[in-house]
């Protein structure tokens, strides 16, 4: 059976996302990564390569032949939160990686344990989707994915100008459905 968010939560996802850029002055279309708002939130962002307190061989494992097993992670101490994040992954994976754990932090996930005690991943399906869903609409929300399909001659220059991964880009494009309203959109100016 096919995934489905709550009632209402696309259109919380997009308010968001118009909310958070409106406070930083920006337009609804406006580039604004991940770190840029983490700043706004004032939530610390680490590079695992940066990070004091953690050691050299972990700092190794997860940048060399582990770097697929650690994008990043939310540290929880009461109402303290920063969040560390695997540097040595592309910065568009990077944008997104932080941008999904900022995602945590918006929607009140709470903290849990990273392994259950059989050794298992602690993994809750629907947050780690809301997160996901969350932290790609932050990124590029409708209005951008519009801009993405209206104004940009190639896909890999709307990547280069939301840093964003084409991956993303194009799931955004798809979830919004932005293709479709540009088509309506030059078939109303064409008089169609």
């Amino acid at each position: 059976m096919a995934f489905r968010h709550r009632r209402g939560f696309i259109k919380e996802s997009e308010e968001y996302a118009k909310e958070f850029r409106q406070e930083l002055g920006l337009t609804d279309c406006s580039p604004l990564t991940a770190l840029e708002l983490a700043d706004h939130l004032s939530i610390p962002v680490w590079e695992l390569t940066k990070h004091p307190n953690i050691q050299a061989d972990v700092v190794e494992h997860f940048t060399n032949g582990g770097q697929n097993d650690f994008s990043a992670v939310t540290l929880n101490n009461g109402t303290y939160k920063e969040i560390i994040h695997n540097d040595s992954h592309h910065p568009y994976r990077q944008n997104s990686n932080i941008a999904h754990e900022l995602a945590h932090i918006i929607l009140g996930h709470p903290p849990k344990p990273p392994m259950l005690k059989d050794g298992c991943r602690n993994f809750d399906k629907r947050m780690e989707r809301e997160a996901h869903d969350l932290g790609f609409t932050l990124l590029v929300p409708k209005p951008a994915a519009l801009v993405a399909v209206e104004d940009f001659l190639s896909l890999d220059e709307a990547c280069q100008y939301f840093h964003v991964s084409e991956q993303l880009l194009e799931f955004r494009i798809r979830k919004s459905d932005a293709k479709r309203w540009a088509l309506n959109r030059a078939q109303k100016r064409s008089g169609w």
